[in-house]
């Protein structure tokens, strides 16, 4: 392993400050004592430099396929492969938080952590070319890993803008992909085990305004996307892609990012409006999506709302000490989201749809404002004999599926968005 030689560089230290050898080396030890065994020797010496004016000595670079455990006061150059998700922890009473990156340079490829500070200071994204100052190597589970030093200093030596593609242009065996578009369609989630793991996947219909995909979120990424709901706009970065049975399949491994997007997207039905069809209620097939007109004639008895959580949106279930549990975000305060179930007919039958939601509110006509203030003001009852006059023969028109109920079987209509008309 390359060693750094530091001797040169602290006798011109002494002999700048009027001090001896070892006095410069107890001062080097101290500052390595003060941060904790993080700061390197070399890291110390480039502190001491500064302090006194002198100037730094170039680092050795060292080409990333030669980097052995241990090796530190080094630097190493390359392009950033795959940028892995931020992860936040606790440890002994305190909060940290940590983001790592592949980094590799022809030779050889090495993942690199930044902790805590480091996280907020340098903004790296994938193609990016970046050289690491002062960086400390060793190993874990047999892969070499990188870390920087205290005083150790990423620099962006060529920075790649984040790109965006578009689904219509995905192709089977694509990697470190980005994509904005609309959670369309979750379908259940399932368990699976192999003959060396267990996991979990939530496959759900991705789209936005030029093409509709098949999507599978694993593991993590699958308890992600419990957070969100159909219709939500996100980014999906960091993906890859596979051939499926149906086409192109866009897949989020434990490298892919999902997140609430800023970015303008299409709402569903202009992403949908070469797809979708609009069909009589006697024509219905399960899981289809479809456009149905008709007029409502009955409000469903019902509570009309049911607690989420105000953080991810996710249905709550109750602890045993009689708390709001949220599966994702732990314990929460709980936020009422509004539900109503109505019969819509038309000149073919009629079936039950469910409106959950904004579209819920839209039927009711109220803001959520409105909507919490009636829930306070009035009973179950008096709010559905109020509604049952103020909805009676409003006509409507839904996008949505239908399915069996899981408890009667019967047929029901799920909205997914109320359309104008």
């Amino acid at each position: 392993m390359t060693e750094i030689d530091n001797a040169p560089q602290i006798k011109e230290i002494a002999e700048k400050m009027g001090k001896s050898v070892e006095e410069v080396q107890e001062l080097i030890h101290a500052k390595i004592q003060k941060f904790s065994g993080l700061l390197t020797e070399q890291g110390a010496v480039y502190m001491l430099q500064k302090e006194v004016g002198m100037k730094q000595e170039a680092l050795e670079q060292v080409e990333i396929g030669k980097l052995q455990e241990g090796m530190k006061g080094v630097e190493v150059k390359g392009i950033v492969g795959a940028v892995f998700p931020l992860k936040e922890f606790e440890k002994n009473g305190k909060k940290g938080k940590l983001k790592s990156f592949v980094l590799s340079d022809g030779t050889g490829e090495v993942r690199v952590t930044l902790w805590n500070d480091q996280v907020d200071k340098y903004d790296i994204t994938t193609g990016s070319e970046i050289c690491l100052n002062n960086i400390l190597a060793s190993k874990y589970n047999d892969k070499m890993q990188v870390t920087l030093g205290f005083n150790g200093v990423a620099t962006i030596l060529n920075k790649k803008e984040e790109s965006f593609t578009t689904l219509s242009e995905l192709k089977a065996g694509m990697g470190s992909v980005n994509v904005v578009g609309r959670i369309m369609r979750k379908f259940p989630c399932k368990d699976f085990e192999t003959s060396d793991r267990k996991g979990k996947v939530c496959s759900f219909q991705f789209g936005d305004e030029t093409a509709l995909l098949r999507a599978s979120a694993w593991n993590d990424k699958a308890s992600e996307l419990a957070g969100y709901n159909e219709g939500d706009a996100v980014e999906i970065k960091n993906a890859y892609t596979k051939e499926g049975k149906f086409g192109v399949e866009l897949h989020l491994g434990y490298t892919a990012h999902l997140t609430t997007t800023q970015k303008k997207v299409p709402d569903l039905m202009e992403i949908l409006k070469e797809s979708v069809v609009e069909k009589k209620l006697n024509s219905l097939m399960d899981n289809e999506n479809v456009i149905i007109s008709g007029k409502i004639t009955n409000i469903v008895p019902g509570n009309f709302n049911y607690l989420i959580c105000e953080k991810c949106g996710k249905k709550l279930s109750k602890s045993d000490l009689g708390g709001l549990i949220c599966e994702a975000c732990g314990e929460v305060k709980g936020k009422k989201n509004p539900v109503v179930s109505a019969t819509v007919e038309d000149d073919t039958g009629r079936i039950q749809v469910t409106f959950f939601g904004k579209n819920a509110l839209d039927i009711f006509g109220w803001s959520e404002e409105e909507f919490n203030k009636e829930l306070e003001e009035k009973s179950v009852d008096r709010l559905l004999a109020e509604l049952n006059g103020k909805l009676n023969d409003k006509p409507v028109k839904v996008y949505g599926y239908q399915r069996a109920n899981s408890f009667s079987g019967t047929s029901e209509f799920m909205a997914k968005e109320v359309m104008r008309q």
